[in-house]
């Protein structure tokens, strides 16, 4: 292979919603004498708007998966499988655990954020999962619950969830048919919130179509109960009432991963990146901060995935600015998004501006929505 080396290179750490627009638009058109890498842990990325579908059995695994290898191909992009462990701001390189640097022109960072457990403690032997990384959610969970139900083959599985957002709340409602269906036994789901209401931030309508869902659903809802330790088969709440669960799982709250204060970068309180309206890392020209893993600055916008698929033709028009020291374009997020929530049983509920709705009619458009967004990343066959 003798093609000519490019004089720039773009590199997307992370192929979140933000930077996965950056790559589909690059082999459409691609930037002149640029080349683009990307670089993630893993070959695959997941879609975790559709992963409560899949533990309800809506969906196979393999349709919330983007296959990074294949796409990287298909739009002339180069794709390092490979952890990340700093930055050296002043050669403008990645650094990482197993490989030379790679020197970069335009850095995107959007490596998402992680549950919060701050605080908590945690015995080793406690069967505690994480939702995140959700690349290996699906065989975790399965290796941990196949070992407890082992150990249990006449009692009921009793699981914990930690946070009532919308993460929980349809992990919780989707959880049972999975345990039923992958398993053929039964599970006891809990849902743990430290707030006094489930789903902060949405409508008292929603909240209240959702709380009688998980009442007809049998999930018991502990709310103003912040979890500070968990040992084998309990969880200690703040205000002494102890939780009996085989299994936990946590979605408690976003802060950003550990790497992004380590990287000699400005962060705020959670540990997000701190950024511009223009996504630009505040003080760095031409590192970037997108989706979960920036915060803009006078800004409190939740941290959702609506947003970050907006950044997308922001970041696309920005790195093409900074690379020809344009003017670049601001973000503006918008006031308010659509929100729908999975039942788990062909129903799902939502609300829009500020009214709610519920029924298999919301399942259908939460279903046209996220196949619609999963095909703009499917890989073509050859």
């Amino acid at each position: 292979m003798n093609e000519r080396l490019r004089s720039q290179r773009i590199v997307l750490w992370g192929v979140g919603h933000t930077n996965a627009h950056v790559l589909r638009m690059w082999g459409l058109q691609p930037f002149p004498d640029t080349e683009l890498v990307c670089v993630s842990n893993f070959p695959k990325a997941t879609y975790s708007g559709m992963l409560p579908g899949v533990l309800a059995g809506q969906y196979p695994a393999s349709a919330i998966e983007i296959d990074l290898v294949g796409l990287c191909q298909q739009n002339g992009a180069q794709l390092i499988v490979e952890e990340v462990t700093g930055i050296n701001l002043a050669e403008r390189s990645l650094q990482f655990r197993e490989r030379p640097p790679l020197p970069f022109d335009a850095l995107s960072v959007g490596i998402g954020s992680v549950p919060t457990t701050s605080g908590v403690l945690f015995a080793p032997q406690a069967q505690v999962l994480q939702l995140k990384p959700m690349q290996t959610l699906s065989t975790r969970l399965q290796q941990t619950l196949s070992a407890v139900a082992a150990n249990r083959p006449a009692s009921p599985l009793r699981i914990a969830i930690v946070g009532g957002g919308a993460a929980g709340v349809e992990v919780a409602l989707c959880l049972r048919r999975y345990v039923k269906k992958t398993f053929e036994t039964f599970a006891e789901v809990c849902l743990v919130h430290a707030g006094e209401e489930v789903l902060p931030g949405v409508t008292t309508g929603l909240r209240q179509r959702v709380q009688r869902e998980l009442d007809r659903s049998g999930i018991l809802v502990h709310t103003g109960r912040r979890v500070v330790s968990v040992e084998v088969e309990y969880l200690h709440c703040d205000d002494g009432y102890t939780i009996e669960a085989d299994v936990v799982l946590w979605a408690a709250g976003a802060v950003g991963p550990s790497i992004l204060s380590q990287l000699g970068l400005p962060t705020e309180e959670r540990g997000f990146l701190q950024t511009d309206s223009t996504l630009s890392v505040c003080g760095h020209p031409g590192v970037f901060a997108v989706g979960d893993s920036g915060t803009i600055q006078n800004t409190t916008m939740a941290k959702a995935g609506v947003y970050a698929v907006r950044e997308g033709p922001v970041l696309w028009n920005n790195l093409f600015c900074h690379l020809t020291g344009t003017s670049m374009r601001r973000y503006v997020p918008q006031h308010s998004f659509m929100k729908l929530l999975n039942f788990g049983d062909g129903r799902a509920a939502g609300e829009w501006r500020g009214f709610s709705f519920e029924g298999k009619w919301v399942w259908w458009l939460k279903n046209w929505i996220d196949t619609a967004f999963m095909k703009k990343f499917r890989v073509a066959d050859t």
